[in-house]
């Protein structure tokens, strides 16, 4: 207090002000309960209308395999965000998961989220595959398994050195396989543990008996890499030229 008294009267002015805006920053970096409460609300409104709305554009195979992917979206939701199951918390972290999930919801509930047609049900349905020795070498394999009113299936990808793998759900919407993706391994790649998903990250075109598989980010779509039928019992002839997305 002595050492307080003894500095010039400009100087004390500074300090008080430093500690009074530093209180107002303390006070204002995390979300009054009240205003954390109706940010959730606000989401989880969205994600509960379209729900419904995709849900009304579905068979009864369909909602029933919406109403699955639901509880293990929310079993992945409170995993992420460190909640036990059961309970509701209104935080930072579950605003955020209903957010996204609420933006997928919409994307597939504005008529898009359709079954497939039969001749595009043949054209996927299958194991699809690419193999390259290059550098650290790259194998990639898609199973799809396509229904009247579901294409799901497995996944792998990686190097000799790394990989993951897991499983995958598709919506097929103009001559596209709209896909996210969950996995099994440590190693996730960014993706969510199974049985939660990912948000749409990539999609599947065929074309001349083949399958190229594009990778989304940010909104923009690059070519990854393009897969060929496996063989059963069998390998995808190996790229010799490098040229995984050509």
């Amino acid at each position: 207090m002595h050492g307080f008294k003894g500095l010039t009267v400009r100087r004390r002015a500074w300090i008080l002000g430093a500690m009074a805006y530093a209180l107002v920053m303390t006070a204002s970096a995390a979300p009054a309960p009240q205003e954390a409460d109706a940010a959730y609300d606000a989401q989880d409104v969205r994600l509960n209308a379209a729900y419904k709305k995709l849900a009304q554009s579905l068979d009864e195979a369909g909602r029933k395999s919406l109403r699955n992917e639901e509880r293990q979206w929310i079993v992945g939701r409170d995993t992420a965000c460190k909640v036990s199951a059961g309970t509701v918390v209104k935080n930072q972290c579950t605003t955020t998961q209903t957010s996204f999930r609420a933006d997928e919801l919409e994307k597939r509930a504005k008529g898009s989220a359709k079954a497939p047609a039969a001749g595009a049900v043949s054209a996927l349905a299958g194991d699809w595959a690419y193999q390259s020795d290059c550098n650290l070498g790259h194998d990639a394999e898609l199973s799809v398994q396509a229904t009247s009113s579901a294409i799901e299936g497995t996944w792998s990808d990686g190097t000799r050195t790394s990989g993951s793998q897991g499983r995958f759900k598709g919506d097929w919407r103009d001559g596209k396989l709209f896909v996210r993706f969950c996995t099994e391994d440590d190693a996730n790649g960014g993706y969510p543990a199974c049985p939660a998903y990912s948000d749409v990250s990539a999609y599947m075109v065929p074309d001349a008996g083949k399958l190229t598989w594009y990778r989304t980010t940010g909104g923009k779509a690059s070519k990854y890499v393009v897969l060929d039928r496996k063989p059963k019992g069998g390998d995808v002839p190996k790229d010799t030229k490098c040229k995984e997305a050509g």
